[in-house]
């Protein structure tokens, strides 16, 4: 099983709202470099250079959305119990996996690592993967919109039941991000310590968290 070790952003500290706002603009530029890669031949010199920006890109929506579902651990939620639903809605939906996995979210130090599953799903690639991160943010913002009564609706849902909805709806989204990590590994041979290396080091570069060893055994 891969496991990403993603980093603790010590000197952010994002809300859902605007979460939500940065993890749609991570997922455009995401779709973006997956159009721009897939349309490029398989002798065009700039193959190698635009998948890198699809792993890139994709690490960035996965850092968005483990960077909330830390906060959310740090306001009280019960991210392991969580992952027991988000399993389960795994296993009721048909798709094959290690059930006999460890899958929690663990603390190292300033790091964090969010082991999840690896989905066997038959024809999966980068387009329907990045097509599901979609699909996924969709429901995202939905918990923030209509079931949060934001625009007035009467039938809202209480502020324990949005934020845990919010929460499975950004473990969905941090699933599909795995899946294409598993899609660039075994179909494109990315190397993903490498990929995460580069991305620790730009995010101390902002200043968003402390310089640190980056992990990402396969």
């Amino acid at each position: 099983m891969t496991v990403i070790a993603l980093p603790r952003l010590d000197n952010l500290r994002p809300t859902l709202h605007s979460t939500v706002f940065k993890t749609m603009e991570e997922a455009g530029e995401l779709s973006r470099a997956v159009l721009q890669f897939l349309s490029a031949g398989p002798t065009d010199p700039r193959r190698a250079a635009l998948l890198d920006e699809v792993a890139t890109e994709l690490l960035d929506v996965a850092q968005t959305c483990v960077t909330m579902i830390f906060v959310l651990e740090e306001k009280g939620l019960s991210i392991d119990r969580l992952l027991d639903v988000h399993l389960q809605k795994l296993q009721a939906k048909g798709y094959r996996f290690d059930a006999g996995g460890h899958y929690q979210l663990a603390t190292h130090g300033n790091k964090k690592c969010l082991c999840l599953p690896r989905l066997h799903i038959p024809g999966v690639d980068l387009l329907t993967t990045v097509c599901k991160i979609q699909e996924e943010l969709g429901e995202l913002t939905q918990f923030l919109g209509k079931k949060a009564a934001a625009s007035g609706e009467t039938a809202g849902e209480d502020e324990k039941k949005v934020l845990t909805g919010a929460a499975l709806e950004l473990l969905d989204v941090a699933q599909c991000c795995f899946t294409m990590a598993y899609v660039l590994h075994d179909q494109y041979r990315v190397d993903l310590a490498a990929v995460v290396e580069r991305h620790i080091a730009k995010l101390v570069h902002r200043g968003y968290c402390r310089a640190q060893r980056a992990a990402a055994p396969l």
